[in-house]
């Protein structure tokens, strides 16, 4: 209260101080208090509140204005009062569990405590410390997220698909990134090295990003350069352990070894921003024939010119790797060697090229994003009559306009966006197209203590000569209803289109096969939610409580189903599998998580505990799917309808302290068992009835991590991931990994340090 009535005074004693006919210069830098330059902090007219200027890589600033008194601010930080004696800028971190500053609920920066639906934050201290060949494997780590065979899934919002039409979005820096031909999560070409943080939406998001955020969005946010040069290598090596069971030793008493090398690079030089990024891989894996070599280089460039508010550049990445595939067991027995012991190597290259500009001016700032994103897969299958051969290119592009008019709390946001993909391949049978236009608006606002949100888009897609459009909705609010309370509430439409893997891929593995959908429609859903968040409290311990309800529902969802679709002839007999529309469904149930961190004398600790219970059911069992298939006849499981592929309870939960140069980190991992799945795999794949008898879906995992940190620059890490080295299936006829022990070792050069 005393702030704001100093603020308000300040600014009605603004016009004495103001003189419209002088000209002040301000001149200096702004950092934080880690002594770190703060890039884009605005220096705002305190009358008109217009923007006069930002900062640059530097955090620098030069310019004029007609007063001598400024208002800086920049999300995260306290705002202050400067005057032109003010040359170095120090500003306040404002940021705590709910002061978290976020960007991906509407594109633009605000406090996690005023989101209108569930998020959850990845640090980018768990993910260094935890050394993932991937980012999926951090993601695995919150509470309600899985991801089975690269595809990610939160809430219960999807099944297995096996790498075709993800229903969860993913982006780095504000860029989808999903291949254009399946529609699925590129995780090895993301990066893992400066990432500055994830942020995961849980709930349909396609008004603000499209067809594939039905389920929700994963953010990926690297880290931005600046006249602090920030330099981190990191090397990992380790191996798999040796089951428990002997039959899974199908090597003997090898242990198959992984290794993971990591740089980073960004800086400014001469007034431009570089970042470099390397990634090399080569993992055995645990499993026969399934194994990764890769390697992957990013290069950014980055200029802003602070005097006209002006913020350009382009990002790079070049990908080649070779690797090996797992798709079914022999028998459970066995269940480390692939079926009839076919292996299927890709030799994968892929390339980005991502321009960009970012202009603000007044109330309005503008923001184009491209991308071009090129894959080629070379696959051999040992099948000469066999092509799997895959190759496109996606074109991208997306306009977004945002204005904040300063007589009003309200905030609009809108945006067009195209999309177009061309795919040649043997896979999915010759050449196809498939383009996505799209525009969008949302308007958010704040009264008082009452923030309301609502938005609309509409899409349209084209695939060949298919042709469709659909407009969706969402609306949200935010209430504070005491100091650290905040109840929330959201509706959110979405719509999914099939990709061309989906509706086209025609090919054989190994046994089985996989066939095309010609005939699939779109999908549409809805998501309601209900939430509340409670900060609190006790002594040096800062405790947020967040607990959600929430409903999806789906019309025509696509699930992955395995049975008999094509012609009983040899070598497949038609089994095998086909995406399909089972009707209408429905997941309901309930998320909660409690985030803690604190500081006793010297040992700081933070970390999270989470639940979600989801119910989840076909609400049109009997509706003819293919071939008098029906989802209750083609479940091995019908009780209550509920769909496959999905466990009913989930728990999370991790931990990191640090005490002087120790450190030490503890996750687990907890997982109901999945009551329902295809039918046809107790039938025709040896083990997977024996596997279900055994509840190995269900399974508790820990994980654990500890090092110790030598100096400024050096810190060691031992990762040990399924410490009891548990047996468990994944999904059917593919069992998890067993324990792996890694050691870690990483240089950090940070000049702002």
């Amino acid at each position: 209260m005393l702030k704001r009535l100093f603020l308000q005074g300040m600014l009605m004693v603004f016009p004495f101080w103001g003189h419209s006919q002088m000209v002040f210069k301000f001149i200096g830098v702004v950092k934080n208090s880690s002594n770190e330059s703060i890039v884009g902090a605005q220096f705002v007219h305190p009358q008109s509140l217009r923007v006069l200027s930002i900062t640059n890589e530097s955090g620098s600033f030069d310019f004029s204005a007609d007063t001598n008194i400024l208002i800086i601010q920049q999300m995260g930080y306290e705002n202050r009062f400067i005057s032109p004696k003010d040359q170095w800028i120090t500003l306040s971190d404002e940021s705590d569990l709910l002061n978290t500053i976020v960007v991906s609920e509407n594109k633009r920066a605000s406090q996690l405590k005023k989101a209108t639906i569930s998020m959850s934050i990845i640090s980018p201290d768990l993910i260094q410390n935890t050394a993932p060949t991937n980012v999926s494997e951090s993601i695995e780590r919150i509470n309600a997220v899985q991801v089975v065979d690269n595809q990610p899934t939160i809430r219960g919002g999807s099944g297995w698909s096996y790498g075709a039409g993800s229903r969860v979005g993913v982006l780095v820096d504000g860029v989808p990134l999903l291949s254009g031909d399946a529609g699925s999560p590129l995780w090895s070409f993301m990066p893992t090295e400066g990432v500055s943080g994830v942020e995961i939406i849980k709930g349909a998001s396609s008004v603000i990003y499209g067809s594939s955020a039905l389920n929700g969005i994963i953010h990926i946010k690297t880290r931005k350069p600046t006249t602090d040069p920030y330099t981190q290598l990191s090397l990992s090596r380790g191996f798999y352990d040796l089951p428990k069971r002997k039959s899974l030793h199908y090597q003997g008493n090898k242990r198959n070894a992984i290794s993971n090398l990591t740089a980073y690079h960004t800086g400014v030089y001469k007034g431009l921003g570089v970042t470099l990024g390397v990634n090399l891989l080569d993992d055995e894996s645990y499993k026969m024939s399934d194994y990764d070599k890769r390697g992957r280089i990013n290069l950014g460039l980055r200029k802003t010119v602070a005097k006209h508010n002006l913020v350009y550049g382009i990002n790079t990445s070049y990908q080649e790797g070779k690797s090996g595939s797992f798709l079914l067991w022999e028998s459970i027995v066995l269940g480390y060697t692939v079926s009839d012991s076919i292996t299927t190597s890709s030799l994968t290259n892929r390339i980005s090229i991502d321009p960009y500009v970012k202009w603000q001016k007044g109330q309005f700032s503008h923001t184009l994003n491209t991308r071009f994103l090129g894959i080629n897969n070379d696959v051999d299958n040992g099948d000469s009559e066999v092509d799997q051969n895959n190759k496109s290119d996606l074109y991208f592009a997306e306009y977004q306009v945002n204005f904040s008019p300063s007589t009003s709390k309200l905030n609009f946001i809108g945006g067009i966006l195209a999309s177009k993909t061309n795919s040649k391949s043997p896979l999915y049978s010759g050449y196809h197209t498939s383009e996505n236009y799209a525009s969008y608006i949302q308007l958010d606002h704040q009264w008082n203590k009452l923030k309301l949100s609502g938005g609309a888009r509409y899409e349209h897609f084209i695939l060949d000569e298919k042709d469709e459009g659909r407009p969706v909705f969402r609306a949200g609010l935010n209430y504070e209803a005491a100091k650290y309370t905040f109840i929330r509430s959201s509706f959110g439409q979405g719509y999914r289109f099939p990709s061309i893997a989906e509706s086209f891929i025609l090919t054989s593995v190994g046994p089985v096969s996989v066939f095309p959908s010609n005939n699939l429609v779109s999908e549409t859903g809805t998501n309601l939610e209900l939430g509340i968040q409670q900060g609190f409290r006790v002594k040096k311990l800062n405790l947020m409580l967040d607990v959600a309800f929430f409903q999806m529902k789906f019309e025509n969802m696509m699930e992955f189903t395995f049975g008999q679709w094509g012609p009983i002839e040899p070598p497949t007999f038609g089994i095998g599998f086909k995406t399909l529309n089972t009707g209408k469904t429905s997941v309901q149930g309930v998320e909660s998580n409690l985030l803690f961190d604190g500081k006793f004398n010297e040992l700081k600790f933070q970390g999270f505990v989470g639940y979600t219970y989801s119910k989840s059911q076909a609400l049109e069992p009997l509706k003819e799917i293919e071939q008098n298939a029906t989802y209750r006849n083609t479940s091995s499981d019908t009780t209550n309808d509920v769909l496959k592929y999905r466990p009913q309870h989930l728990i999370k939960a991790d931990l990191m302290a640090i005490y002087k140069k120790w450190h030490l980190g503890f996750g687990a991992t907890y997982q109901s068992s999945v009551q329902n799945i295809d039918g046809a795999f107790l039938v025709l794949v040896p083990g997977v009835q024996e596997s279900q008898d055994k509840n190995l879906s269900e399974h508790l995992l820990l994980n654990g991590r500890f090092g110790y940190k030598f100096s400024s620059h050096w810190d060691t890490n031992i990762i040990i991931n399924n410490i009891s080295n548990r047996e468990y299936t994944i999904r059917p006829a593919d069992l998890a990994s067993p324990r792996s022990v890694r050691f870690q070792i990483t240089y950090t050069l940070d000049k702002s340090k």
